[in-house]
């Protein structure tokens, strides 16, 4: 099977699940507090949470859910990328994802940090008050197949909201 790369410059790899522990994501993410907003790498540390299974489930140190076969992404910096790799996501579709070397969680947060402010996904943005608006606005900006919105899901989201605001003060 056939999955567009739109990254054919790096070789595809094979799937490797990679694992980073969360004291280490939130030493790196206070470093970027002032480059952004503390909301807006509040809300990086939940996507890279919900994305990496708090930090358990990277596919190739990419704990951000980047894929590499629907558009090219404007911000990532591609110094620490090492190829793609082929994968069923959450959803079960079969998607490439961009694969990093050691230094990937970092690249990822980042990332997200760009993208979030970008797109406006984080408290005091507009239209964004509270918890539920950040879990709607996930849904709806990120998330490639969203699931179908659950009390379950929303109070899940709702407490990586809350570990950012004691992680991320």
């Amino acid at each position: 099977m056939s999955v567009k790369n739109f990254y054919p410059q790096f070789n595809e790899i094979p799937y490797r699940k990679t694992s980073i522990d969360m004291p280490t994501v939130v030493a790196f993410a206070k470093t970027l507090i002032g480059k952004y907003s503390k909301e807006v790498v509040r809300m990086a540390y939940c996507i890279f949470r919900n994305e990496s299974a708090n930090g358990n489930s990277g596919v190739n140190n990419n704990y951000g859910g980047i894929q590499a076969d629907n558009a090219k992404w404007e911000g990532l910096d591609l110094s620490n990328v090492i190829g793609t790799s082929i994968l069923k996501d959450g959803a079960g579709d079969v998607r490439r994802f961009i694969c990093f070397n050691e230094n990937g969680y970092q690249t990822c947060f980042e990332f997200l940090c760009y993208k979030v402010q970008q797109r406006g996904m984080f408290i005091g943005s507009a239209g964004v008050v509270d918890s539920n608006d950040l879990y709607n606005i996930y849904q709806k900006k990120w998330v490639a197949n969203p699931k179908e919105d659950t009390l379950s899901a929303k109070a899940d989201f709702k407490s990586l909201y809350n570990s950012s605001i004691k992680n991320i003060a």
